[in-house]
């Protein structure tokens, strides 16, 4: 991919300010399709190869996260920004208030509510996936 970081982030604030009633989003991830990347290629001018359409669009994923409104029920994109600024975060030893606290920390994060039941587990669970390359349990094992 071609593209600078502050390319990246252009295009991430185009499609924010153009999409900009999508967000707080309810879901967990972040609201990103190929014709919202792609509109915002066309507006922005930049030019990337169709090879590298895909390595973009998580970059621009990853951008978008970083400045969109966030709120409890962006679990998902609450545990990869957490996985980026705390790579190494003691995922056991986690406690659900350190959780509270770091998410609140999020320069991003908007929600001033208090998450639903199971939101942490979630966060935790979601973050926990992204580091782990050989779960820990069998799937017959994990419901015992």
């Amino acid at each position: 991919m071609n593209l600078s970081d502050d390319e990246i982030r252009q295009i991430a604030s185009l499609i924010l300010s153009e999409s900009n009633h999508l967000f707080p989003s309810s879901y967990p991830d972040i609201p990103l399709n190929t014709s919202m990347l792609m509109s915002a290629l066309s507006k922005t001018g930049f030019k990337v190869d169709e090879q590298h359409i895909n390595d973009l669009m998580t970059a621009t994923e990853l951008k978008l996260a970083a400045i969109a409104p966030l709120n409890w029920n962006n679990y998902g994109t609450l545990a990869i920004l957490l996985n980026q600024a705390y790579p190494d975060e003691d995922m056991i030893a986690i406690s659900e208030n350190r959780i509270l606290d770091l998410v609140k920390n999020l320069p991003n994060f908007t929600d001033q509510s208090d998450p639903d039941e199971g939101v942490i587990d979630s966060i935790i669970y979601t973050w926990i996936s992204l580091n782990d390359d050989e779960p820990y349990f069998e799937e017959d094992e994990a419901w015992d």
